[in-house]
């Protein structure tokens, strides 16, 4: 066949090929249309076309600016090429409707607020905290000034001879700052649970918590601090300290400032500044270990932080943080491990825009508050 390339007008032979192109055709564009519709019904044949992969390389290279180049191939070739662009272009097409009619929220953002906000229970009420400042006036002259940002305790005297107990309900995508009577003040990490008096007067100043706090005491000495977790407990006179309960079989205490006892006194471990305390409840262990104690405590100071972390670990992480759930569409990422350290930002999204930054490797699709994790 002797078709010479100048005389084909590409873009119109395509369109004829697609059946959409009303022009006439001139000889050469004639030929070429018959030989590359031979090659195309060749090339068609169900599931031996990698439509995925043939869209995703025919976008990539179109999006590519590239210099003109005149097509210095056999007309055979030329026709193969057209033939091949058209199956690119039609099964690609044909693709992305399936995905976006299977996936309807496929461009979703993870921009959702939580779902719910955190409830104080004391004083024989229900109170959902928002951002306007509440005061709350207890029959034993306690007074509480409560946003969802802070909760602030203000006993008369201390010596309020009755004591009632609050519970504070920290949900996912939620933490908060509690001051209590004492002073002591304690961050309240999402999912979490604090019980604690509105008041202290007796020996000891005890509260008890689920979930994830880190505690900054208020010095003491005739009333030592304790923490009572569902495990183990923590004993204080004035300190500064992490404990998380997230894990259903152990107990995780990190010293920043003083010196906290874990466990029974007669066989408790001390811990100084720096170390951390492990308290395995299947086997009874308590143990011991130096740490970087940035990495759990960074959720105070509004930071994100992992060093050399899973991304199952990170996920898990973040999703209590954002009240969003992950699953791994691929297994094999839920080991891949990365550093990540930002500033929390307001919404999930630009946690995942990060990773995937980080690690091109790894796609987020979601869908409500459910995020797809796949290559």
């Amino acid at each position: 066949m002797d078709t010479s390339d100048k005389d084909i007008n590409w873009d119109k032979l395509l369109a004829a090929l697609e059946g959409t192109n009303t022009e006439l055709l001139n000889a050469q564009e004639e030929a070429m249309l018959k030989e590359s519709k031979e090659i195309k019904e060749r090339l068609a044949v169900h599931d031996k076309f990698p439509v995925n992969e043939g869209w995703q390389r025919f976008t990539a290279a179109r999006d590519i600016h590239r210099p003109r180049i005149k097509w210095w191939k056999p007309a055979w070739e030329i026709a193969a090429a057209a033939a091949v662009l058209a199956v690119v272009i039609t099964a690609g097409l044909r693709f992305w409707k399936k995905e976006s009619t299977h996936h309807p929220l496929a461009a979703s953002q993870a921009d959702l607020q939580p779902s719910t906000r955190v409830q104080l229970l004391g004083n024989g009420k229900r109170i959902v905290l928002d951002s306007v400042s509440q005061t709350l006036q207890y029959k034993n002259g306690v007074q509480v000034q409560a946003n969802s940002a802070s909760i602030v305790y203000e006993a008369k005297n201390g010596k309020e001879e009755t004591i009632t107990m609050d519970t504070l309900l920290v949900p996912r995508g939620n933490k908060i700052r509690v001051t209590l009577a004492d002073g002591t003040v304690v961050w309240m990490n999402a999912d979490s649970r604090l019980v604690c008096p509105t008041a202290f007067n007796g020996k000891t100043r005890e509260v008890s918590m689920e979930g994830e706090a880190f505690f900054e005491v208020a010095a003491n000495s005739q009333q030592p601090f304790v923490v009572h977790t569902a495990k183990i407990d923590i004993q204080v006179l004035g300190t500064g300290f992490n404990v998380n309960t997230y894990e259903t079989t152990s107990v995780q205490t990190t010293l920043t400032s003083g010196k906290v006892r874990v466990g029974q006194e007669s066989s408790g471990i001390i811990l100084t500044p720096g170390e951390q305390s492990c308290y395995n409840e299947e086997t009874g262990a308590l143990r011991k270990k130096a740490v970087d104690i940035r990495i759990f405590t960074a959720w105070k100071d509004n930071n994100i932080y992992f060093e050399d972390a899973s991304l199952s670990d990170i996920t898990t992480s973040l999703g209590r943080s954002f009240d969003y759930d992950f699953k791994f569409e691929d297994a094999s990422l839920a080991a891949l491990s990365f550093t990540l350290d930002m500033q929390r930002p307001t919404n999930l999204q630009d946690v995942l825009n990060r990773i995937h930054l980080t690690i091109g490797d790894v796609k987020f699709r979601v869908q409500g508050r459910m995020v797809y994790i796949s290559r």
